[in-house]
């Protein structure tokens, strides 16, 4: 029975994950691939959802030494969860960790 309960919480734990000190490179392409696609039809054109991901991305090189470097690699990590990762999703979650 210890045994289960250590090796459920082995794969629970996840590992630390060094991120380097720049900004990850995502594939904007595949972030925005379904962008204007939806279950209602109405979807947003792939075009804005570039031009936020850039936008995301540009903001993410400038400010990227001012975030902590646990909020880092937690919302690096978690920027893809759900599909490609997005800058969006990253920057967004660094601004939460602040």
């Amino acid at each position: 029975m210890l045994s289960v309960g250590l090796v459920l919480l082995s794969l629970s734990a996840s590992p630390t994950i060094p991120v380097a000190d720049t900004v990850p490179r995502f594939d904007i392409n595949a972030s925005c691939g379904s962008a204007d696609k939806s279950a209602t039809g109405i979807g947003r054109p792939t075009s804005a959802c570039r031009d936020d991901e850039e936008k995301a991305r540009t903001a993410l090189e400038a400010r990227w030494s001012e975030y902590p470097a646990r909020a880092r690699t937690t919302c690096t990590e978690g920027a893809g969860l759900g599909g490609p990762p997005s800058y969006v999703q990253l920057i967004t979650c660094l601004e939460l960790a602040k």
